[in-house]
C-alpha cells in the first residue's frame, strides 16, 4: 500500500514537470516567432520594375543608388521604412514601410486608414509625395510600397521619409544623412530582365 502511494506522487510529479516544461517550451518559441517578425523586413525589400524605371534603364546605362538605413524605426517608434533605392535619371525613388496596427489606436484612426507618406529633403524643403503600389499585412503590422517621383536629392543632402498620423501630426524616419553616400545598386536577376527592351 505504500508503494502504490509512493508510485502515484511520483507519477503526479513526473506529470506535472512534464507539463511545466512543454509550457515553456511554448514560451519560448512564441517569444522567438515574435522576435522574427518584428525583425523581417523582406516584404517590399527589393526595387520593382516602373515605367518610369524602364525608360531610364532603356539605354542600358542608367544605374540605381541606394543607402544603408541606420535608424531601425522613426524615433518616435510609430514605422519603420527601409529597402530605400533612387534613380536619378527618372526622378523615382522607392521604399517600402512597415507600421504596427496598434498605431490606429494611437493616432484615433480608424483601423485600416491609409496614411499619407512623402519624403522630405530636409536640406532644400523640398516634398515629394508618394503613392502606395502595393500592400500586404502579416499578423499585427501593415506593408506598404512606396513610390515617389521627380525626387531630388544630392550626395550632400539629408532624406527624410515622412509619415502623417493626423493633422499637424506626423512620424519622421531619416533615410539618407547629408554626410552619408549613396552606394550604387547593381542590377540583377529577375529585376534586370524585366528592365529588358
Amino acid at each position: 500500500m505504500e508503494y502504490e502511494e509512493t508510485e502515484k506522487k511520483l507519477t503526479a510529479g513526473k506529470v506535472v514537470r512534464i507539463v511545466a516544461t512543454v509550457f515553456v517550451f511554448v514560451v519560448i518559441g512564441l517569444f522567438v516567432i515574435r522576435c522574427w517578425m518584428v525583425a523581417d523586413k523582406s516584404r517590399f525589400s527589393d526595387p520593382i520594375p516602373t515605367d518610369a524605371l524602364r525608360s531610364a534603364w532603356a539605354d542600358g546605362e542608367s544605374g540605381m543608388l541606394t543607402v544603408k538605413i541606420s535608424a531601425e524605426l522613426a524615433k518616435d517608434g510609430y514605422f519603420s521604412a527601409y529597402g530605400f533605392y533612387f534613380n536619378p535619371e527618372s526622378g523615382e525613388a522607392q521604399f517600402a514601410v512597415r507600421w504596427n496596427r496598434s498605431v490606429y489606436s494611437y493616432t484615433d484612426m480608424p483601423e485600416g486608414h491609409e496614411f499619407t507618406f512623402y519624403l522630405l529633403n530636409e536640406t532644400t524643403g523640398a516634398v515629394y509625395p508618394a503613392s502606395a503600389v502595393e500592400s500586404a499585412s502579416m499578423s499585427i503590422y501593415q506593408y506598404r510600397r512606396m513610390i515617389a517621383e521627380g525626387v531630388s536629392v544630392g550626395e550632400d543632402e539629408q532624406l527624410t521619409a515622412v509619415m502623417e498620423l493626423r493633422d499637424e501630426f506626423d512620424s519622421r524616419q531619416v533615410l539618407k544623412y547629408a554626410e552619408q553616400p549613396f552606394n550604387e545598386y547593381r542590377l540583377k536577376g529577375k529585376l534586370l530582365k524585366q528592365l529588358a527592351p
